[in-house]
Order: structure tokens, then C-alpha cells, then sequence
């Protein structure tokens, strides 16, 4: 299954860093949005969430830890070329 609610972009957070906070379920598409990132920064975190969600055994069926590194090298370049295109500008 591709696209829709998938367990494998969920996860139990069990010790929350603040003490006061309850354990909660974290979803990636919940943190892309709160975070507003860009389409490449979404892609990228996608990328690099599959990967960590790999080992613990939670991961996308048919994940391969390469596709997903080049993902990753892919999408952190778009990020570097924007951002330097920018630092460029008068």
C-alpha cells in the first residue's frame, strides 16, 4: 500500500523530554506539518524516518535502507543549492 495511514509513520514515545508531558504517539506527516516544513525538508525527514523506523522493526515493507540514503543525499542537495541560491542574492 503506498500513500494513506501506515503504522510504520508512527511512533510510541514513551519518555518524553519534558517530565510534565504524558507518553504520547507521534505521526511524521504531524510533525512535517507542525514544523511547516518545505516539500524537500518533508521528503528528506520521510526518508530518514522510514530508515530509523527500519530498525526497530516498524519498517515500510520493501524498505531499503540505500533507496533511502539516496533519498536522503537527494533531497539534503536540493535543500543546499536553494539555500546557497539565496545566500547569493544582493
Amino acid at each position: 500500500m503506498t500513500g494513506g495511514r501506515v503504522n510504520y509513520y508512527l511512533t510510541q514515545v514513551t519518555y518524553p523530554q519534558r517530565e510534565e508531558q504524558a507518553p504520547y504517539q507521534a505521526e511524521c506527516e504531524d510533525i512535517i506539518q507542525a514544523l511547516g516544513m518545505t516539500f524537500d525538508e518533508g521528503c528528506l525527514f520521510k526518508a530518514l524516518w522510514r530508515t530509523a523506523a527500519a530498525r526497530q522493526d516498524n519498517g515500510k515493507p520493501g524498505q531499503s535502507a540505500l533507496y533511502d540514503a539516496e533519498k536522503m543525499a537527494h533531497y539534503a542537495g536540493r535543500i543546499l543549492k536553494k539555500t546557497k541560491s539565496v545566500a547569493t542574492l544582493p
